[in-house]
């Protein structure tokens, strides 16, 4: 190695570069250009999965994405404590789905040809499902890669079809925990086959074929599609009628995150009918009517910092209880919102609608990992880790869970308020959330719309005072009777 010339102890701008760091620099970037003026456009690949940043792992140590019962793809292949868990599992499912459409038991040689066919199958798209992931797979050589491949598929593909088809899985569940924990594992981020590969690998095995499964076809464009849709949301994909086809599915958690976003796209507007909205004009009268009288009492010492809010960035929504003060009522969604958990929406201009959140073991890496899709992922919505932004503002201290548990919004088995509080707190952090566009914008407008206003925190506190019970709102009453007969009396 050349080393470096000195003038009065600088560095001479005439240095020279060590000859083995200069030539290597040269060989990449001339290997850069080539593969770029060969390969067209469309033809070059982004990569789709890959480790979640150390900077966003740290926050809870990696739990949320590495898997705890079986590994899916090459990110965690080499875990050997999940091998051990699951490796025998994904063999009896390899061996079901060659079995299928069997009247009498295979032979070996049947089961060899089978297996070789599904290995041919894969190995033509070795070079672009190895392109499917960020970090170059160099621990498995050829045959090891799509021999991984084959096992994982086909293990999703019958996982999937029997939970369509309500078959029983025995050896899944020896243990009543790993059912649950399965689904929580096919569902993370690191732990994705391209769905490409199930694809190719439906294509190849009988279950395309299989007259048995002839009603589970029937009247579906898109076989692969309805089966991840299903599995993923407990219903018919048929009702997203602008889902992405198989062929633009990354894989089954890209699947995922596209049908929550389609299902509250695709959500039916309800209206209150005639004698509700009356009923609701009726109940308002009175507060409306001391509305003039509150608006001047409350808003002259304001003016200027209203105008100083309005030209500031938007800032951060109050927390639940904030909100409450101000008559913002919260409600639970159904029990089964057709726009999912993301189906946050105002009603009535004062009630703010929320579907249940269950966050325990198994279903709190969910949103973690569908906010690191999105992070990865630039072209795709925002909405989950929109949510994420939102939840967070809602639930800023242990009283706003409180609130939320009473109205049957949040369940949570984390052992206390205050780990809720944190898990929502840690859902953003390393991340990036751009407010101009996400769906939630209009709802974060009217409730910061009516924080701003000082006369709706008044009204609250009226409401609270006196009308929060039956013997207050009599009170009230006989009270302005009472003045009301006295004025009419010094009158006459």
């Amino acid at each position: 190695m050349e080393t470096t010339k000195e003038s009065n102890g600088q560095p001479d701008a005439t240095a020279v570069v060590p000859v083995d760091i200069e030539q290597g620099l040269n060989r990449a970037l001339l290997d850069y250009h080539r593969d770029e003026a060969s390969t067209e456009e469309s033809e070059r690949r982004r990569p789709r999965v890959g480790r979640v940043p150390p900077h966003v792992r740290s926050l809870d140590g990696g739990e949320a994405y590495t898997p705890k019962f079986v590994s899916i793809g090459p990110i965690h292949h080499a875990n050997e404590t999940l091998r051990k868990h699951s490796h025998g599992l994904k063999i009896a499912y390899l061996h079901a789905i060659i079995a299928r459409r069997s009247a009498e038991p295979l032979e070996d040689a049947d089961v060899r040809a089978a297996l070789i066919g599904y290995k041919d199958g894969v190995s033509a798209l070795e070079e672009k499902a190895r392109a499917f992931y960020k970090e170059p797979v160099t621990t498995l050589g050829s045959v090891a890669f799509v021999e991984m491949m084959v096992l994982d598929g086909c293990f999703l593909l019958e996982h999937m079809l029997n939970y369509a088809t309500g078959v029983e899985e025995p050896l899944l569940h020896r243990t009543h925990w790993a059912p649950s924990q399965l689904h929580s594992d096919l569902i993370r981020f690191e732990n994705q086959v391209p769905f490409f590969v199930l694809a190719e690998l439906l294509l190849l095995s009988p279950l395309s074929r299989d007259p048995e499964l002839e009603i589970c076809r029937t009247g579906r464009r898109d076989f692969l599609r309805s089966l991840g849709v299903h599995y993923l949301l407990r219903k018919d994909d048929e009702d997203l009628k602008k889902l992405h086809s198989s062929d633009d599915v990354y894989h089954l958690l890209h699947l995922y995150s596209l049908s929550l976003t389609e299902a509250r796209l695709s959500r039916p507007q309800g209206h209150a009918g005639l004698a509700a909205r009356a009923w609701r004009a009726l109940w308002k009268l009175p507060i409306v009517s001391l509305t003039p009288v509150a608006y001047l009492l409350c808003s002259v010492a304001d003016d200027d910092k209203d105008e100083e809010e309005e030209v500031t960035k938007m800032p951060n929504i109050p927390s639940a209880t904030d909100l409450q003060r101000v008559g913002i009522k919260f409600k639970r969604a159904p029990r089964h919102p057709d726009g999912g958990f993301l189906d946050v929406r105002m009603e009535d201009g004062d009630t703010l609608v929320i579907p249940m959140v269950n966050i325990e073991q198994f279903t709190a890496p969910q949103l973690q990992n569908l906010i690191a899709l999105e992070q990865a992922t630039p072209e795709l919505p925002d909405d989950c880790s929109c949510y994420a932004f939102f939840m967070d503002n809602l639930v800023a201290n242990p009283a706003d869970v409180a609130l939320l548990e009473s109205e049957g919004i949040l369940k949570s088995n984390l052992g206390s308020h205050k780990a809720v509080v944190t898990y929502f707190n840690k859902l953003c952090k390393g991340n990036k959330l751009e407010l101009e566009g996400n769906y939630l914008r209009t709802v974060f407008e009217e409730l910061l719309d009516r924080n701003r206003n000082p006369m709706y925190a008044w009204i609250g506190t009226l409401r609270k005072k006196y009308f929060s019970s039956p013997w207050g709102i009599i009170a009230m009453v006989v009270t302005l009777l009472v003045f009301a007969s006295t004025v009419l009396q010094t009158y006459f």
